[in-house]
């Protein structure tokens, strides 16, 4: 084989290696609360219904609490320290991605989210369903 050939090889392999490597670094899983709660390290994912009375936003950044889409009474508090997105008050659930730290109490501590996904009603969902071409 020629030199060119196996430091082309290597280059591929090497770009192939890289790139598997980072994928699997950005992955972030969806954990319930329960599996978050546990998380020792990493990034993780965390959804759930917005509970609009618990939103507080003041210089510490933004405070929420999301609660569990199975266990409505499973709760997790949130602390978003970026500023408050701007379709925030139309959220019916988000998303929160970052690490949960511990706090002195079963249920105390705090999901430290880097990120926040927020999703609103669509404005195609209507009250009611037409069916068309039927008689």
């Amino acid at each position: 084989m020629k030199p060119a050939a196996i430091v082309g090889l290597l280059i591929i392999l090497s770009a192939m290696a890289f790139g598997a490597k980072a994928f699997v670094t950005n992955l972030t899983p969806y954990l319930t609360f329960t599996q978050a709660r546990q998380a020792s390290n990493g990034t993780v994912q965390i959804m759930g219904p917005l509970d609009k009375s618990s939103v507080q936003s003041d210089a510490s950044g933004l405070r929420f609490v999301i609660t569990a889409k199975d266990n409505p009474a499973d709760r997790m508090t949130v602390l978003f320290k970026e500023s408050k997105p701007s379709n925030f008050n139309l959220a019916i659930e988000v998303t929160a991605i970052g690490r949960y730290v511990a706090g002195t109490t079963p249920n105390g501590g705090v999901f430290h989210a880097d990120k926040l996904l927020v999703k609103c009603p669509s404005k195609y969902q209507g009250t009611e369903t037409k069916e068309y071409g039927t008689k």
